[in-house]
């Protein structure tokens, strides 16, 4: 077989518009090998770059077969036989030897398109968080298959278990604008931000109760249960945001996902809704350190899109946000005086137009700054462990004077000090 069987695909079509095959179809091999070189060059000595390369298409290859898997798997596809068709091709493509694109340098050329690398080198080469560790993961169930049909059965359940495409390669993204070439208009699109390990909660010392509160509702809404917008209000530097990736941490195994959003991004909302509802996900708008000033009508946009319009909340979607303004928008004295001033006939309208936005999140948890004690025993959690050699009664002197002059006492001034000492700290 060679790639002319490729040309037979149906629904992972999107293979013959890669720059790697385009080479390989231009009769430019070593422009195609350097592609693979430039891409997987950070995998395992030995491994098969031609095995990695279609695992990656796979994974990230939004059509409609592989979507449909996503959602509720193939028992559920019209027409069963056109989808052993295609696993029948996507097998033998899998195993194809590219070697003889090469006929002048076999041996070393043999490597790249023949190699198998063991589990234990794969497993030990990346974070196991990582896209690269889950690449390696999902292509080594591949090289197992001893067949088409299971090949197939690997390729559904992964898709089942995990997804595919953007939403199953990054856990956080953001919203972007981006300009129709030609035209002087734009569209919005998501934008996979890099995979990372974000701190867990057990290093929010003192806020167990509100974490508490906060994975509680998390936990209904990923069970699809009724669950509410969540604002965490509350001082600076407490954690509030800490908390939220704390969250993604936690439960992006579970299938949460987070879209990071700023005010700019309220337009962008709408299309969100459309693009998200109906993806076996479940989604987070989230916000950081949203705030309202007096001049700023956004926040009516943003009320709307809480409640839903006449196709109802999505039940995949809520909206979380931080602020350390328990009512989001700007108020003055002067609202209570709009009959007087500016002439508003319901003086008391303003007031309650600006509490209403803060009303629609059904659940607000107050993070307070801490005691001095537990900020103290913050300082001493993080001295023991980034491992500072320094005397417990030393340390608690220079953060008390840290702390005088920072101006707070919090979990953020505490990591602040820490981070002083660390950059003083002589290896």
């Amino acid at each position: 077989m060679n790639l002319e069987r490729m040309e037979e695909l149906l629904f992972y079509r999107n293979l013959l518009e890669t720059d790697f095959v385009q080479d390989l179809k231009a009769d430019a091999p070593y422009a195609a090998l350097s592609r693979l070189f430039q891409n997987y060059s950070n995998m395992p000595k030995g491994t098969n770059l031609w095995h990695i390369f279609l695992s990656d298409f796979l994974l990230q290859d939004e059509n409609s077969l592989s979507l449909s898997a996503e959602k509720r798997g193939w028992s559920h596809f019209s027409h069963p036989e056109f989808i052993q068709r295609e696993m029948e091709i996507l097998y033998s493509l899998y195993h194809l030897n590219l070697s003889f694109f090469f006929p002048k340098e076999q041996k070393a050329i043999d490597s790249v398109f023949r190699g198998k690398v063991s589990e234990a080198a794969k497993t030990e080469h990346f974070p196991s968080y990582s896209y690269e560790a889950q690449l390696l993961s999902f292509n080594n169930k591949l090289e197992t298959a001893k067949d088409a049909q299971e090949f197939s059965s690997i390729l559904e359940m992964e898709y089942k278990e995990k997804g595919v495409g953007l939403f199953r390669c990054h856990s956080a993204f953001s919203l972007e604008k981006e300009n129709i070439f030609g035209t002087g208009s734009s569209e919005y699109c998501l934008e996979g931000l890099p995979l990372q390990k974000y701190p867990g909660f057990s290093t929010l010392l003192g806020y167990e109760k509100e974490i508490s509160t906060l994975k509680e509702n998390t936990e209904a809404f990923l069970a699809g249960k009724k669950a509410n917008h969540v604002l965490l209000y509350g001082d600076a530097g407490t954690g509030k945001s800490s908390c939220m990736k704390a969250l993604l941490e936690e439960y992006q195994s579970k299938g949460l996902r987070f879209v990071s959003l700023f005010k700019k991004d309220l337009e962008g909302i709408p299309f969100l809704l459309q693009a998200l509802r109906e993806r076996p996900y479940f989604f987070i708008l989230y916000f950081d350190d949203l705030s309202f000033e007096n001049f700023e009508v956004e926040y009516k946009l943003l009320k709307a899109v809480m409640e839903g319009g006449l196709e109802g909340r999505a039940d995949n979607i809520l909206l979380y946000a931080t602020s350390n303004r328990r009512h989001l928008v700007k108020e003055n004295l002067s609202d209570k005086n709009d009959i007087e001033y500016q002439e508003d006939l319901h003086h008391s309208d303003t007031t309650e137009e600006k509490l209403s936005l803060a009303d629609r999140f059904g659940l607000s948890i107050l993070f307070q700054k801490p005691a001095y004690t537990l900020y103290q025993k913050i300082v001493l959690s993080l001295a023991n462990k980034y491992k500072l050699s320094i005397s417990e009664e030393k340390l608690l002197t220079m953060a008390n004077a840290w702390s005088i002059r920072r101006g707070a006492a919090t979990g953020r001034t505490a990591e602040q000090f820490i981070q002083s000492l660390l950059v003083q700290k002589k290896d």
